[in-house]
C-alpha cells in the first residue's frame, strides 16, 4: 500500500497542524455548552501565551498596524507586505489567527448539527448538556485555593443571579414580542398580499420546534440572496453586540462556558441559526453575525484586562461565584419545559410578513417528563454527558 504524504505546507510548517487542530478543538468547546474554551486552554498550555498576546495590545499597538496597513495598501509593495509579516509575528498574532481559523472551521461545520438537535431532540440534547454541566462544576471546585472567606456567599450570591437571568429570559416572551411588533406592523400595511400562511390551521408538528424549522429552511425566493430583508430589528443586533461581548468574557475562563452564557441570555439557538444559514448569504444573517463578532473583539479586549486583574485581587471570591454561575445554570438546562402553543406568530421571511399558525414555543418553566420512554433516554444522555465530562477531567488531569 502506498504511503499518502502530507501536504508541503504541513510538511514545511509542522506546528500549523498543531495549531489549527488546536483551535479547531477550541471552536468545538465554545459550540458545546458545558465544555470551557478556557480549559482547553488549559489542557493545551497556550493559556499564558494567549492572554500575554490580548493584553498586548493597546492604543501604541493598534495605531502602529494601522499604519504599517496603510503603508501596505499604498505601496502595494513587498516592502510593507513584510513589514505586516513581521509585525504580526512579533507580537505572536499569527499564532492567534492558527487557532482562529481553526475555531471558525469548527463553529461552522457544528452549528448546522447543533440546530437539527435543539430543534428536533431538545430534551435529550439539554439533557446530555445537563450532564456535561454539572460534572464540569468540578473543575472550578478544584481551582479554589482554600474554602475560607466569603466562598459559600459568592456560590449562593452566583446561583441567585444565574436563576434570576434564566427566568428574566423567557423564550415566549421573547418571540411574542417580536411577533406582535410585525403585527403592528403589518396593520399598517394598506393590502394583505404581504400576508402568507407558513402552516393552516391545526398544523401542530411532533416536535415543538418543527415549524420554526420548516419556517427557516423554506426555499428562499431568487433575489434571495445578498439582499437584506429586515429579519432582525436594531435591539436584537445591538443585543447580540452585548451577548457577543459576555459570552467572550466567559470562554476565556477555565471551566466556563460561553455557549451556556448564551443559552442564559436566550441568544443561543438564534446565534446557531445564524451561523447555519450562513451559506443562503442574506445580508441580514452577516449583519447580525457582524454584531456578535464585534461584541466578541471588544469584550475580547476588554475583559480579558478585567478578568486577569480581578483574578489577581480576588482569587478565590472569583472562582466561587464561577461555581455559583455554573450550579444555578442546571435550572435552565433542565431538558424538559413546559410548551405554550401561540396561535398565530407573526415572522418576516424574505422581506414579506407571513404567519405561522399554532406555534408551539419552549417557555422557562420546568416540568416533569411527559412519559417513560423520554425519561429513560434523557437519562442515558445525562450520564453520557457526565461520562464525555468525566474523561475529559481525567484527560486535563494527566
Amino acid at each position: 500500500m502506498k504511503k499518502e504524504s502530507l501536504p508541503p505546507s504541513l510538511v514545511k510548517d509542522p506546528s500549523l497542524a498543531k495549531e489549527l487542530f488546536m483551535g479547531f478543538c477550541l471552536g468545538t468547546a465554545n459550540i458545546i455548552p458545558g465544555v470551557s474554551g478556557g480549559t482547553f486552554l488549559l489542557v493545551f498550555n497556550i493559556y499564558e501565551r494567549v492572554f500575554a498576546i490580548l493584553n498586548r495590545i493597546n492604543r501604541a499597538l493598534v495605531l502602529r498596524f494601522a499604519a504599517i496597513i496603510f503603508c501596505v495598501v499604498k505601496t502595494l509593495g513587498r516592502n510593507g507586505c513584510r513589514d505586516l509579516v513581521s509585525f504580526l509575528k512579533e507580537i505572536d498574532a499569527v499564532f492567534l489567527l492558527k487557532l482562529m481559523v481553526g475555531a471558525v472551521t469548527a463553529i461552522i461545520a457544528f452549528s448546522s448539527l447543533m440546530k437539527y438537535l435543539l430543534v428536533h431532540q431538545f430534551a435529550y440534547t439539554y439533557s446530555l448538556f445537563l450532564g456535561l454541566i454539572l460534572v464540569s462544576i468540578i473543575i472550578p471546585v478544584k481551582m479554589l485555593s482554600s474554602l475560607k472567606g466569603p466562598v459559600v456567599f459568592m456560590v449562593l450570591l452566583g446561583m441567585s443571579f444565574t436563576v434570576f437571568i434564566s427566568w428574566s429570559v423567557n423564550p415566549y416572551d421573547k418571540v411574542k414580542i417580536k411577533s406582535d411588533h410585525l403585527e403592528r406592523q403589518y396593520r399598517h400595511l394598506s393590502s394583505g398580499e404581504n400576508l402568507a400562511p407558513v402552516f393552516g390551521p391545526g398544523s401542530q408538528s411532533g416536535n415543538p420546534l418543527e415549524n420554526q424549522l420548516k419556517k427557516e429552511t423554506k426555499k428562499p425566493r431568487k433575489q434571495g440572496r445578498f439582499a437584506f430583508f429586515g429579519k432582525y430589528t436594531i435591539e436584537e443586533y445591538i443585543y447580540a453586540g452585548i451577548c457577543g461581548a459576555v459570552s467572550i468574557s466567559a470562554m476565556v475562563l477555565p471551566g466556563i462556558s460561553g455557549s451556556l452564557v448564551l443559552i442564559l441570555m436566550g441568544a443561543y439557538f438564534d446565534v446557531i441559526s445564524a451561523i447555519s444559514a450562513l451559506k443562503l448569504g442574506h445580508l441580514d444573517t452577516l449583519a447580525f453575525l457582524c454584531c456578535f463578532g464585534i461584541g466578541i473583539v471588544v469584550g475580547g479586549l476588554l475583559f480579558a484586562r478585567l478578568v486577569n486583574f480581578v483574578l489577581k485581587r480576588y482569587y478565590n471570591a472569583t472562582m466561587a461565584f464561577l461555581i455559583g454561575l455554573m450550579a444555578g445554570s442546571l435550572h435552565a438546562l433542565w431538558p424538559f419545559k413546559k410548551v405554550m402553543i401561540m396561535a398565530r406568530q407573526y415572522v418576516k421571511q424574505d422581506g414579506a410578513i407571513s404567519v405561522v399558525e399554532n406555534f408551539q414555543v419552549y417557555t422557562n418553566l420546568n416540568i416533569l417528563p411527559s412519559s417513560g420512554h423520554q425519561l429513560l433516554v434523557s437519562l442515558f444522555f445525562f450520564f453520557a454527558g457526565c461520562a464525555v465530562m468525566v474523561a475529559f477531567i481525567r484527560a486535563e488531569s494527566s
